[in-house]
């Protein structure tokens, strides 16, 4: 792989502008809750989890990360996605050799 598709700040938008794919999942999780007209599905303010997952730009290298938040806290897309980006980070360097 070739340095110059290794951004120097890791961030998601650095990381598109570079050649890589990024997806975001986020995953809330969800509650029944009873009401007068009948059951309905809403979604729980704590919570949930985002995974990131990492394509290279020649495509030899394909990780996986994700970060839970627990049932104490409250769901927040903007930790979630710095927890899970800097762990599938840490699994890029790992199979690259530097880390």
């Amino acid at each position: 792989m070739q340095t110059q598709n290794i951004p120097t700040k890791v961030s998601i938008k650095n990381l598109r502008q570079s050649g890589w794919k990024v997806r975001v999942l986020h995953q809330r999780n969800h509650f029944l809750r009873n009401k007068l007209d009948g059951a309905s599905t809403e979604v729980a303010a704590r919570g949930g989890q985002t995974e990131i997952q990492l394509t290279s730009p020649d495509k030899k290298i394909n990780v996986s990360a994700k970060a839970v938040c627990s049932e104490e806290d409250n769901f927040s897309r903007k930790t979630g996605n710095a927890i899970a980006l800097g762990r599938a980070w840490s699994l890029v360097l790992k199979s690259l050799g530097i880390v």
